[in-house]
């Protein structure tokens, strides 16, 4: 039999999603743990948005103008460029899921950041930080994230997607873990 949910406790997380939702700055005064917790409450296209500001706020990055295709952040005393790309991990989703990889952009590394709510008492982080090289090597298993193979065929710039799954017994999440993974954000900088 499936559950019910009581009015209350939807009543109460749509007013929750609402606030956060208007309030561009909401949680950016918690610990991490607590702000990410209120961004499963967003669409992933605006917690990604507002996660990178967070970790744009941790480094001290400036934000890159899109225009200038270097991906999103820059470190500006070392003139380095960062293309961020964050997931949620959830019961429903395990994967970093790496969309609309831009090879050809001009940035220095790709700074992707899986954020474990599987088991909320149990939070953790990875951190994967890869040089352009590495990551042009990783897409070697990529596929377009969007268009048909013909449609793409005549484009010289196609928009990749790469799925990590994070699971223990995967093998690519492992192979990540010992050739990228940091385990600060402290360690970038």
């Amino acid at each position: 039999m499936s559950l019910i949910i009581e009015d209350a406790v939807i009543s109460e997380l749509l007013n929750r999603r609402e606030e956060i939702s208007k309030d561009k700055k909401w949680g950016f005064d918690l610990p991490e743990k607590e702000f990410i917790k209120g961004m499963i409450c967003l669409n992933p296209q605006s917690y990604g948005a507002r996660i990178e500001k967070y970790i744009k706020n941790i480094l001290g990055f400036d934000k890159v103008a899109a225009k200038e295709n270097k991906g999103d952040l820059v470190d500006p005393i070392r003139d380095e460029y960062y293309e961020v790309k964050i997931s949620l991990l959830t019961q429903n989703n395990p994967a970093l899921n790496l969309v609309q990889i831009r090879l050809w952009q001009n940035n220095d590394f790709y700074l992707c950041v899986a954020y474990d709510l599987r088991d909320i008492s149990n939070y953790k982080k990875y951190i994967f930080l890869l040089t352009h090289d590495e990551m042009e090597e990783e897409c070697k298993r990529a596929s377009a994230a969007h268009g048909t193979s013909a449609s793409n065929n005549n484009n010289e710039n196609v928009e990749l997607r790469l799925s990590i799954v994070c699971d223990e017994n995967d093998d690519t999440f492992n192979t990540w873990k010992e050739q990228y993974l940091v385990e600060d954000f402290k360690e970038i900088v």
